[in-house]
């Protein structure tokens, strides 16, 4: 599910009323794969998930190390390694069991903070290490929240500012912590509707706080971090509007807003410390602004622009906010982080069809990207080459929809099996990128297909509104849609498809399963199957934000009934892969147990794999070595071979 947070809780049973609710016995999942096709899969996975992937860059003040998040070890960890050497070895900094995220480094030039979990339960607790990887410690040991990444301005550069929720709150609160050794978090304004701290001024008086009733009507709020007290900036009452994020200029006299300020397009504001408009950037081409990055310079400002199947990175003056030069990275996805010290260089991740996500520098005055490492892969020389392009498929009602189209090389002539994938979300969105899975389908000789339908992010409000509420059933249409386009392709095998999802996008693989006799098996990664016991057990910042895309659970409760796949599960007559995470904590373990053991009660094939150390994730080496096996093995097997 794309949502900003999401809480840990335990499955209920569908017809007990909240209070009195017993939890559901555990369904066993099946033993790990060993046949001789499962280990020889397994070393083909491995190839492509070694093909590791380095992300979140950031350098540290004096501009010479860049910190950054790589999965070489198996899992994310936090490395280190010289800015101005991309050959040279990254330095593991923190040894750790768990996945981290976030680097931050400090001031004083020898620390670093950063955020991890507990096997991926997404309760983040932040940590200190040093640059040199001695010293870690855990800041936050007490009670568990889902903390936020945290800001440390450069005048109270002893404090973290962060906003943070308990599991079953459906608002959230900001908090500060002094960095010091015994220091409690002190919270320090607190709301009741899903919200984050986005920025703190310099000298930590001011906080922006993104207020979020749902994604598509959201408001800015000014905090004073001092007296606990909030002000609206942005938009008017009585205007809905989509904020992605604002972000203080360095002497507090701008404020920049990424917004959709109600229409298709995002724009970029800045506003005067009262919410009076003095420049706007307005970009030409629907797309949601995934991060606005201010230089201390303070002359320059960096959007990553998330455009549905792409990213593009724009540069802009500061004071006017017209584009000064656009990055100059090939077609593909990622994000910016934020601007060296002098101004000077944007560290950036990239991903492609090709190239796993790697961190660059974009020169901030030209555009001009370059790698800021160079590390060898020796598994990725030898993987299938794959083709990549974008298509568009008609809706019943003439909109269009795009969907990538990934064909192993050289399958022109050649009717091929098909995986067609349907994201998460439901406002997630499929962007051409690098993808083990696409890599792993497309070098068995299937094609992979990615529609993204109505709701999805990045093109535009009204395409991401066209599912909320009772329009869910106009985007299960283009599911059928789509899928019926996929298996009339000249490369496509119509008796060999497959519907594969993760998140909402399992939800949907139930959904297709049993409306549109298109598919021959399934494969549903940690999928909604009963949306009454999904927001009973889910968090309440995701209950609140889904009762617009969804509905309220108990007024809405006969529409709920009728869209939730349980329902209707006995329409399910094909093979199904179920993957779930035990510590799941938005879309609980209980969804999956019920989808399963309605297909073990009428003896549908259905293989269920439980990973006893994952959320809402799939994080670690061995369990994507795992499930890619385990998946590819049974598909063959439910599938005519591939050839």
């Amino acid at each position: 599910m794309k949502i900003r947070a999401a809480a840990l809780a335990a499955a209920l049973c569908l017809s007990a009323p909240l209070a009195h609710a017993q939890p559901a016995p555990l369904v066993e999942p099946d033993p790990p794969g060993d046949s001789p096709r499962v280990a020889e899969l397994a070393k083909q996975i491995t190839a492509i998930v070694d093909a590791f992937e380095n992300e979140e860059p950031v350098f540290a003040r004096d501009g010479k190390t860049v910190v950054f998040v790589s999965t070489r070890d198996g899992l994310p960890q936090l490395y280190a390694a010289d800015a101005s050497r991309p050959e040279a070895p990254a330095v593991r900094l923190a040894t750790t069991k768990e996945r981290v995220t976030s680097p931050l480094p400090l001031a004083d030039g020898k620390t670093v903070l950063f955020r991890s979990d507990f096997g991926a339960d997404e309760n983040w607790s932040l940590f200190r290490s040093g640059l040199d990887g001695t010293g870690l410690v855990e800041l936050t040991p007490g009670a568990k929240l889902r903390r936020d990444p945290p800001i440390v301005p450069d005048e109270k550069a002893g404090t973290a500012f962060y906003s943070a929720r308990a599991k079953d709150d459906s608002g959230s609160a900001a908090y500060a912590l002094e960095l010091a050794p015994g220091a409690t978090e002190k919270k320090l304004w607190a709301d009741k509707a899903p919200g984050e701290l986005t920025d703190v001024s310099r000298d930590g008086h001011w906080g922006l706080w993104t207020q979020v009733r749902s994604d598509s009507d959201c408001t800015l709020l000014l905090l004073d971090l001092v007296k606990g007290s909030a002000v609206r900036l942005y938009p008017a009452p009585g205007t809905k509007v989509t904020i992605w994020e604002g972000r203080f200029s360095p002497d507090a006299r701008r404020i920049y807003l990424s917004t959709d300020a109600g229409g298709d397009r995002p724009v970029v504001l800045a506003l005067d410390p009262g919410g009076t408009e003095v420049a706007r950037y307005a970009h030409p081409s629907p797309a949601e602004v995934d991060r606005i990055a201010v230089a201390k310079s303070g002359d320059r400002l960096a959007v990553a622009l998330g455009a549905g199947n792409h990213t593009e990175v724009r540069l802009l003056d500061a004071k006017t906010l017209q584009p000064t030069a656009t990055a100059d990275l090939p077609l593909g996805s990622g994000g910016i982080g934020d601007f060296s010290q002098d101004g000077k260089r944007l560290p950036a991740t990239w991903s492609t069809p090709d190239a796993p996500r790697e961190v660059y520098a974009i020169d901030a005055a030209t555009g001009r990207a370059e790698a800021l490492r160079r590390e060898p892969r020796p598994s990725l020389a030898a993987l299938p080459k794959v083709t990549a392009s974008i298509a568009e498929v008609t809706a019943f009602d003439g909109l269009r929809l795009p969907a990538n189209v990934y064909l192993p090389a050289g399958a022109a002539g050649e009717k091929r099996p098909v995986v067609v994938v349907y994201h998460g979300g439901p406002s997630g969105s499929s962007a051409i990128r690098w993808s083990p899975s696409v890599r792993f389908f497309t070098g068995l000789g299937y094609a992979v297909v990615e529609p993204n339908v109505r709701g999805s992010g990045g093109f535009g409000r009204a395409f991401e509104m066209a599912d909320n509420g009772p329009k869910r059933l106009d985007a299960f249409k283009d599911v059928e849609t789509t899928a019926r386009w996929v298996a009339a392709q000249p490369w496509a095998d119509a008796s060999r498809m497959v519907v594969y999802g993760g998140s909402y996008g399992g939800y949907t693989v139930l959904i297709a399963l049993e409306r549109f006799p298109v598919f021959r098996a399934g494969v549903d990664l940690v999928g909604v199957a009963n949306l009454a016991t999904f927001l009973r057990t889910t968090n309440g910042m995701i209950r609140e934000i889904f009762k617009v895309e969804f509905g309220e659970l108990e007024k809405d409760a006969a529409f709920l009934k009728t869209i939730s796949p349980i329902e209707e599960i006995d329409k399910i007559s094909v093979p199904l892969f179920v993957y779930a995470g035990a510590n799941d904590p938005r879309v609980p373990r209980a969804e999956s147990d019920q989808v399963v053991r309605a297909l073990r009660t009428r003896k549908i094939p259905v293989e269920y794999m439980v990973a006893g150390d994952e959320g809402h994730s799939m994080s670690r080496r061995d369990n994507q070595i795992a499930f890619f096996s385990r998946c590819g093995a049974f598909l063959e097997k439910n599938l005519a071979p591939v050839k």
